[in-house]
């Protein structure tokens, strides 16, 4: 006795179509769609729904499941274009990306090819909503499916073995599921605050996403009619569509907002059946929609590759350039489907072995992690070649120290520097653009007898705005606001000779496409004057560094594809510092600065950009270590200038 098949559904695969094109436009970085990432939201709850119902209907007519044939039916239908994508990702990262660039994308491909990618990606703390430089970064989610199609049969298997007795094996299975649901939503939420990369990435934290389609899969009734779900239908497509609209990089996500999309792509899948000539159904089941749907999954596979490659190629495409890379991936997503994806599910190789087929597919996802090693290897070589070896020396060129803490947690260790007997004490504070000026201090302190004392912490700038967003916390960055207040009180206890402030001036808007990690000038402004207002009245000399130009590209990389002679170089590697400063924050440092005793403003810009287009490469040293943070061999060079524009500005004070 096998089980029925479900009677095909159009409006899901119109929702497939619909969740691809919010992916692909999020990832093209359309402004307007900044939420488009719930579209992979859109794609599990599908996903939990169908495989559910399928494994329920087997359990149901011959009392299991069998694993080998189901295992087999998922490999045959995701494996094929898989391997074909990522092999050919391979190759084009070997030829046309930047050789220092090429290890790290090779080996996260060996862990991408075991269906891993997604906790590599969150173990290194990636931020899924600002890198677009991996090209196999999407894989994450395929990695999450695959996951979960490894666990939700062994549960109905394990169901099934316990023998319910005269209850319902279907009202088992949905108190299961709910019972799964509830804790994945509750690690979701909890793992989201403490540790996103883990929420966003991993599997358990996405499993009550699959169990509300499975739930739906499991309750719903064909034959019955429910009132109003023609409205049902238009709230679920408002939900997806609202919160792709309202939602952006610092969601916390995929904490309690992705129930907003979640339960909208499940009241869509109850209105398919309760009311399938509504006018959200018939706009489902349309042609170009249904068409997306049916290749949907190749061009999630193709797209992002494809957009990296177009962004190793030319840095400046934007977001047009990024939307025609995409379009094109679509080309290739019809070919693949039509010549791999459908051939392979449907075709009769071994189709009467599974086990054997499955063996088989074993041994191609093997063989492709081989490869990826392969490609690995390859690319080591291609980094460490003679003409490479600066440029992978100015990627990692910083200044060894423990100063840095965390996110989370402040840095313990004392952090002194210079001249550590020397009466004088500079303190310099700030975020990492402070932080890449201390090799300069550290050398100016020797050569002049300060010690210098570094107070520093990632991402946390020295104006007092604490409604700054964190783009890795997804939420208001209150550790900084603490960590601030507590070193401008500590600095204030010690009373050093002077204090040198440094902070990265992009987290001021500059115009309407800067989102939620950014503040406004004014409020820029304001937290400026109250840190410079604090060490002003109590007598403490201050340095206000002028921020440094961002080149807008990976400057190591840059340089490493340019020195490779490939025909397609790309753009030069220069870029205009008025293109890299923001005025809006230079404005509000004046106003800030202005009227304050004992403040004075450094601006050490005419030697990072001694004129315009501004070269990344100044007397033989790469200036920036990746696209605004100065190398420490830069840093260092500039100690002579800046101590006597410091000492300068110092006795301007007396």
């Amino acid at each position: 006795m096998s089980a029925e098949r479900p009677a095909y559904r159009s409006d899901i695969q119109g929702l497939r179509g619909v969740a691809i094109l919010l992916v692909v436009a999020y990832h093209a970085g359309v402004a307007s769609l900044a939420g488009g990432y719930v579209g992979v939201d859109v794609f599990f709850v599908i996903s939990g729904y169908l495989i559910t119902g399928l494994l329920a209907r087997e359990l149901e007519a011959t009392g299991d499941i069998d694993l080998i044939e189901f295992y087999a039916r998922r490999a045959r239908r995701l494996l094929p274009a898989f391997i074909v994508v990522l092999l050919t990702t391979l190759l084009a990262v070997l030829w046309l990306y930047a050789p220092i660039d090429q290890p790290l994308i090779a080996d996260n491909a060996r862990a991408v090819a075991l269906h891993a990618g997604n906790v590599v990606f969150a173990r290194d703390a990636i931020n899924y909503h600002a890198s677009d430089r991996n090209p196999l970064l999407h894989t994450w989610s395929l990695a999450v499916e695959e996951q979960f199609y490894v666990v939700w049969p062994l549960m109905f298997v394990f169901l099934a073995r316990v023998k319910p007795g005269a209850r319902s094996i279907r009202r088992v299975l949905v108190a299961a599921i709910l019972v799964a649901a509830a804790i994945s939503l509750l690690a979701a939420v909890i793992v989201t605050r403490i540790a996103q990369p883990w929420a966003f990435f991993g599997m358990p934290t996405r499993i009550w996403e699959f169990a509300v389609g499975g739930l739906i899969a499991l309750t719903l009734q064909q034959q019955s009619r429910i009132r109003g779900t023609g409205l049902l239908q238009a709230a679920g497509l408002a939900a997806i569509v609202v919160s792709t609209l309202v939602y952006h990089d610092v969601t916390p996500y995929p904490g309690l907002p992705a129930l907003v999309p979640v339960l909208g792509a499940g009241a869509l899948l109850v209105g398919g059946v309760q009311a399938p000539a509504s006018l959200v159904a018939r706009t489902l089941d349309a042609r170009p929609l249904q068409w997306l749907g049916r290749v949907s999954y190749s061009w999630y596979l193709w797209h992002w590759p494809l957009v990296g490659i177009g962004v190793a190629m030319n840095w400046q495409i934007g977001v047009g350039g990024k939307l025609l890379w995409s379009l094109a991936a679509l080309g290739l997503a019809e070919l693949t489907y039509r010549f791999i994806e459908e051939p392979a599910r449907r075709g009769t190789l071994l189709r009467d072995r599974p086990h054997l087929f499955n063996a088989t597919a074993l041994g191609v996802t093997l063989g492709a992690a081989l490869l990826a090693h392969v490609a690995f290897s390859a690319a080591k070589s291609n980094a460490t070649a003679p003409a490479q070896r600066q440029f992978v020396a100015a990627r990692n060129d910083g200044m060894p120290h423990d100063c840095w803490g965390s996110l989370l947690e402040n840095a313990t260790a004392p952090c002194e520097f210079g001249d550590l007997g020397a009466r004088t004490t500079v303190v310099l504070m700030g975020d990492s653009h402070a932080e890449h000026w201390l090799p300069a201090l550290d050398a100016i302190g020797r050569a002049r007898g300060w010690k210098v004392v570094a107070l520093v912490k990632p991402g946390c700038p020295v104006a007092d705005v604490p409604e700054l967003a964190s783009g890795r916390l997804k939420r208001t960055y209150d550790e900084c606001t603490n960590w601030r207040r507590s070193r401008l009180r500590r600095i204030i206890t010690m009373h050093p000779s002077a204090v040198v402030l440094s902070s990265y001036n992009h987290y001021v808007a500059h115009d309407k496409s800067d989102g939620p990690t950014h503040v406004s000038p004014e409020s820029w402004g304001n937290g400026l004057r109250r840190t410079y207002a604090a060490l002003s009245s109590a007598g403490i000399r201050t340095i206000a560094m002028r921020d440094v130009p961002q080149a807008g590209f990976d400057v190591p990389s840059c340089l490493s594809r340019h020195a490779t002679g490939t025909p397609w170089p790309g753009p030069a590697c220069v870029y205009t510092r008025a293109d890299g400063l923001v005025p809006e924050a230079i404005m509000a440092q004046n106003d800030a600065a202005r009227g304050l005793r004992r403040i004075a403003i450094v601006d050490m810009n005419d030697r990072v950009c001694p004129r315009s287009p501004c070269s990344a490469v100044q007397n033989g040293a790469v200036v920036f270590r990746d696209d605004d943070h100065l190398t420490a061999t830069f840093s260092r060079a500039q100690a002579t200038v800046l101590g006597d524009r410091i000492e300068a500005a110092l006795r301007s004070m007396r």
